[in-house]
Parts: C-alpha cells; structure tokens; sequence
C-alpha cells in the first residue's frame, strides 16, 4: 500500500511539473508575441504574468531585430527537491516594427 502511495506521489509530481512547464511557454510567447509588436515593458510582462500568474519572473532580451522573453517561476518546496532548479521557457520573436531614436541608426540605418 505505501508503494502505491509514492508513485501516486511521484505521478502527481511529474503531472505539476509538466503543466507548469507548459503554462510558462505559453506565457512566454504570449510575451514575446507583445514584444514583437512593439509594446512597452510594462505589456509585455503583464501579457507574461497574465498566462504564468503574479509571481513569476519575467526577463526581456532585445536585439536589433528579435526580441527573447523567458518565463520563470519557482515550483512548490516538494517539487524544488527533485527537479534542483527553478523551471523556465524561452520564446524569441522577430520584430515587426523598427526602434525610433537613436537606436534607429543601429539598424540598417532605417530611420
């Protein structure tokens, strides 16, 4: 009977594991999908937080022309002993807009 218990245990680990992994990718596209857009920091990790929930971590990587977003949250304390470190996603997008301003010039000269 104990046996059944742990891998029920191990099971339900694994199936929280794998929703949360799948609820960060989905927040960091929808992130990078703001960013793509030309949004501002604030959007982006609002459309972020809005799929992965309030306390996840969001960073926002930009390049002359791709945008990176990568989701991280911390997973409960049973789960942090198996797994060893926090769980993220990363999405990258290609920018559909291009940057006014000084930063302008660094891209091709487009202004």
């Amino acid at each position: 009977m104990p046996a059944i218990v742990f891998v029920l245990l191990i099971l339900l680990a694994a199936a929280s594991l794998g929703l949360t992994q799948l609820k960060l990718s989905d927040a960091s596209r929808a992130g990078a999908r703001e960013a793509a857009r030309g949004e501002s920091a604030a959007a982006i990790v609002a459309a972020a937080k809005r799929v992965a929930g309030p306390a996840a971590d969001v960073d926002i990587a930009m390049s002359a022309d791709f945008v990176t977003v990568t989701v991280g949250a911390q997973l409960p304390s049973m789960l942090r002993e198996f797994v060893g470190k926090p769980v993220e996603a990363t999405a990258t997008a290609r920018r559909e807009w291009k940057p006014a301003g000084p930063e302008a010039a660094s891209v091709g000269g487009l202004r």
